[in-house]
């Protein structure tokens, strides 16, 4: 069995088997794993990461992405037609990894760009701009995902 990248990059490759119901169940299983793991992993090196003390920021950070994931993950549910959709699940999890994966190298990137373009502020200001940018990154993400979700329910009925 060869295995095609496109599952794993290519947003329009995934939504076209969606939109034709043609997306094998191994693939969607792979992609709700991969979800799960990936949310585990970061509460993990979250809870396993000594801190002497938690930042203002940091905690603003962490409510304001439980914040985020709430009313994304409902925004995401209107957009695949509510109590009317169908295969929310079905779609979210494979819509969310190949959408998702170029957000993360977005977020890596930015983590890595504020400190260099913030170089001489003070760790307050690096905090909260990071915290800033995540949060509108992970906002942009969801946008992204029910852009998605949207024209598959148009395309679809629901």
């Amino acid at each position: 069995m060869s295995f095609d990248h496109r599952y794993i990059w290519s947003t329009g490759f995934v939504r076209d088997l969606l939109r034709t119901d043609r997306l094998p169940e191994a693939a969607s299983f792979s992609y709700f794993l991969a979800i799960m793991t990936f949310d585990w992993l970061q509460f993990t090196v979250i809870a396993t990461t000594p801190t002497p003390s938690i930042s203002l920021w940091s905690t603003a950070g962490s409510w304001a992405t439980f914040a985020v994931t709430v009313l994304g993950l409902l925004y995401l549910y209107l957009k695949n037609g509510g109590g009317a959709g169908k295969q929310f699940l079905r779609r979210y999890f494979p819509l969310s990894v190949t959408v998702g994966w170029k957000f993360v190298g977005a977020m890596l990137v930015t983590l890595w760009l504020i400190p260099v373009a913030l170089a001489g502020q003070s760790n307050h200001t690096l905090g909260w701009s990071t915290t800033v940018a995540l949060a509108v990154i992970n906002i942009v993400m969801f946008w992204r995902i029910g852009f998605h979700l949207g024209s598959l329910a148009r395309e679809t009925g629901a």
